[in-house]
C-alpha cells in the first residue's frame, strides 16, 4: 500500500475512533413536559432540565432530551431505547424496569386560596368540608386522597391548574391544592387581575422528591447513574459553598 494511502487509512481510523468516542459522550433521555420543572419549550428545558444537563456536562457528557407524552417516554426508556427518563416521583412498581437516581428536585404541594379569604391549617382535618378545585386523575398524597374518597372533602376536578384557578377566582371552589412551583407558573400565565386575587399558604401538605430513572434494559445505565449521582453531589456541594 502506498504511504499516502496508509496515512489516509490511519487518519480515517483515528477519525472514526474519535467520532465513536464523542458519540459515547451523548446521553439520550426521554422526558415529559412538566412546566416549570422540565419542558421542551422552556428556557434551558426548565430548571430541572438545566440541572440534569449541567451535572452531566461537568462530567464530560452532553445531554439530548427527547420529549414525548409521559406514558410513551416511560415505555421507550423501559425498553432501553433511552438510557433514562426525566423526571418521576418514586413508585415501587417502577423498580421492575428502572433504577432511581438521587433526588434532582423536590415538589411542595400547598393550598392556593383567595387573598381576601386567608386560609390557615394545622392538619388536613382542617380541610374537611371544603370544596377543592383539582386536576383530573391527580393524586394529592394518600391522606388527602383518602379524605376525598371518603367524601369528607369534595373536589371539582378540571383539566388544568389554570381552570382550577378560574373556579377559585369566581368562588366556585374554596381551595386549590397544587404543587407550589407549578401553581405559580400556571398563575403567571393568567391575566394580572386574576394573579392579584390569588395566593397560597406556604405550609406544604405534601412533599415529594423527583428522580431521574435509569433503564435496567440499557447496558450503560448503571455506570451512568453512578456518574450522575457523583456529579449531582458535587453540584450541590458547590451550591452550598456559594451560599455559605
Amino acid at each position: 500500500m502506498p504511504n499516502h494511502l496508509l496515512i489516509s487509512s490511519c487518519l480515517l481510523a483515528f477519525s472514526s475512533l474519535s467520532l465513536a468516542s464523542e458519540e459515547d459522550k451523548i446521553i439520550r433521555i426521554a422526558a415529559g413536559d412538566w412546566a416549570p420543572f422540565i419542558g421542551e419549550k422552556l428556557a434551558d428545558y426548565g430548571h430541572v432540565g438545566q440541572t440534569i444537563r449541567q451535572v452531566f456536562a461537568n462530567q464530560g457528557y452532553q445531554v439530548e432530551f427527547h420529549f414525548y407524552p409521559w406514558k410513551r417516554a416511560y415505555k421507550k426508556a423501559s425498553e432501553g431505547e433511552y438510557v433514562a427518563t426525566a423526571v418521576w416521583m418514586y413508585a415501587e412498581e417502577r423498580t421492575e424496569y428502572f433504577m432511581y437516581s438521587d433526588p434532582v428536585a423536590q415538589e411542595q404541594f400547598v393550598f392556593f386560596h383567595l387573598r381576601e379569604k386567608p386560609f390557615e391549617w394545622q392538619t388536613l382535618a382542617d380541610v374537611k368540608g371544603k370544596l377543592l378545585g383539582g386536576g383530573l386523575g391527580y393524586s394529592y398524597g394518600s391522606e388527602l386522597d383518602q379524605l376525598i374518597e371518603n367524601n369528607e372533602i369534595r373536589i371539582n376536578r378540571v383539566e388544568t391548574p389554570a381552570k382550577a384557578f378560574q373556579l377559585l377566582k369566581y368562588r366556585r371552589v374554596e381551595l386549590v391544592p397544587e404543587e407550589k412551583h407549578i401553581g405559580m407558573f400556571s398563575l403567571s400565565k393568567l391575566p394580572i387581575e386574576t394573579q392579584q386575587l390569588i395566593t397560597y399558604n406556604p405550609k406544604p401538605f405534601l412533599t415529594n422528591d423527583s428522580y431521574l430513572m435509569f433503564s435496567k434494559a440499557h447496558p450503560d445505565a448503571q455506570a451512568l447513574m453512578e456518574i450522575f449521582n457523583q456529579g449531582l453531589a458535587e453540584l450541590k456541594a458547590t451550591a452550598n459553598q456559594s451560599n455559605d
